[in-house]
């Protein structure tokens, strides 16, 4: 059992008075809408049900639990202060733990023994994997009010770190490190709770809503599993996976930009990793310069006689990796520029798909000279 002070108290007393006083570090339950000074001095703040019996509800129980857990974990000392029919029920529930200073005033009536026998079920699932993700959440929520710097993120100003994060979980399975990779998911994580975090006050979802969501995606997805859908390979399973997708509405023209961007991570990191040693271009010209080489290289390779699809591959490659030299060297950051032009490609040719269908057009069989009359009228648009 985790050790931390609790108090549960029916007034101000001394102690309280002595951790206000001395600026100390303390967590506070007190039922909502109190009027309480020591409020301002908290650390945390735990609002408590008015009525002390909804603290019996298994599910508000188990809330206050968990909180109590993570507020011990982090400030030490826990205050409660409540009236002494909520004390009772309070007592109840957090009799079992060692640091616990009981108020004089609260008695073992018949709501403390519920509680107790409350507690006795729910105490043993507090800090396992039942309760894990919400002192995560409780965590996340608590820098998103007190840290300055998580207060004033945003969904933009996080995706930089989303995108990074993503990348090191990538880099630590392809150097298949355990520990690495542990805590690389860890600050995966994070990201996916405090984008959680940002929209619960923002767009009126949080994590739960999240985790729901993903659930019903799946469960609708794999009839194999969950229905009554006969499938004998994984390629049945794809099959019947985008045949789904098109049901949701989830219609795709292009391959998702996504999936490249680990790849250019790590030309950025070896980039990165051979300029601290030394081995660099000199100036952002030179990168410039051996970019048109290896474009003349492309080029020379598109234009022979027999074409040699490796080799083509490869020369590809090197114009790509000159590519990323040059906006790295000239500060532009390579996976902006291109999230931008594929935004632009894509709007533009939701423009030419919108005209080929006002005008009868049909795309796929339309000549490159109508293509491209539509392809400028989208531009211009």
């Amino acid at each position: 059992m985790e050790r931390y002070e609790i108090r549960i108290v029916t007034e101000q007393d001394s102690a309280l008075q002595s951790l206000i006083q001395g600026g100390q570090r303390f967590a506070l339950a007190v039922p909502a809408g109190i009027d309480a000074s020591a409020c301002a001095s908290a650390s945390s703040i735990r609002f408590l049900p008015v009525s002390a019996r909804s603290l019996l509800d298994p599910v508000e129980a188990m809330s206050f639990l968990t909180w109590t857990r993570f507020a011990g974990r982090h400030y030490g000392t826990i205050v409660c202060l409540c009236p002494i029919e909520t004390a009772s029920v309070l007592d109840g529930l957090l009799g079992r733990l060692p640091g616990l200073v009981r108020s004089s005033t609260a008695e073992a009536g018949d709501l403390s023994r519920e509680a107790s026998l409350l507690a006795d079920v729910l105490w043993p699932l507090v800090g396992t994997q039942f309760t894990a993700l919400e002192e995560f959440r409780l965590l996340v929520a608590e820098l998103r009010q007190k840290c300055p710097w998580d207060r004033q993120q945003t969904h933009v100003s996080l995706l930089d770190a989303l995108l990074e994060e993503s990348y090191e979980v990538a880099l630590a399975i392809q150097r298949n490190s355990a520990d690495n990779l542990e805590e690389e998911l860890g600050d995966l994580l994070l990201q996916v709770f405090i984008q959680s975090e940002v929209a619960r006050v923002e767009d009126g979802f949080d994590i739960c809503d999240v985790i729901q969501t993903i659930d019903d995606k799946l469960t609708f997805r794999h009839p194999h599993v969950f229905g009554t859908t006969s499938v004998t390979s994984s390629d049945q399973v794809l099959e019947n996976w985008q045949k789904l997708k098109l049901q949701e509405g989830r219609k795709r023209h292009f391959v998702d930009s996504a999936k490249l961007l680990s790849s250019i991570e790590n030309a950025l990191l070896c980039q990165e990793t051979a300029r601290s040693d030394g081995f660099d271009f000199e100036s952002v010209e030179q990168a410039y310069g051996k970019l048109l080489e290896e474009s003349r290289e492309l080029g020379e390779e598109l234009s022979a006689a027999s074409i040699d699809e490796r080799a083509l591959a490869m020369e590809l490659g090197d114009v790509l990796f000159s590519a990323l030299n040059v906006a790295r060297l000239s500060g532009v950051n390579p996976v902006k520029a291109l999230q931008h032009s594929f935004d632009k490609f894509r709007d533009r040719y939701g423009r030419v798909r919108t005209f080929a269908t006002q005008q009868g057009v049909v795309i796929s069989t339309a000549s490159q000279e109508e293509l491209e009359r539509l392809w400028q009228l989208a531009k211009n648009a």
